[in-house]
């Protein structure tokens, strides 16, 4: 657990009984279980094997948590403006 909160304080995340949470959005969970690091994001319903504590907490801070389905590229694309082409 220590090596859990370690990781999650470098990227500012809160640990509650829960799971692992950034801003009041929940992430996911972090464990190690008979030796094996693990992760297990939310919305997913597996856990992924990892190799380490600093692995499992690391692919936590990629998690998309916009609420609408659409990922911070998709955002961020979506709001630029269209280019038209000139097809004749």
């Amino acid at each position: 657990m220590a090596q859990i909160f370690n990781e999650c304080e470098k990227y500012g995340f809160e640990i509650l009984d829960d799971g692992i949470y950034h801003n009041d959005v929940k992430l996911g969970e972090v464990g190690c279980t008979d030796g094996g690091w693990w992760v297990m994001r939310t919305g997913e319903c597996q856990q992924m094997s990892c190799d380490s504590a600093v692995e499992a907490v690391q692919s936590l801070s990629i998690v998309d948590v916009s609420t609408d389905g659409k990922s911070i590229f998709d955002e961020y694309f979506l709001e630029q403006p269209k280019e038209t082409a000139n097809w004749r």
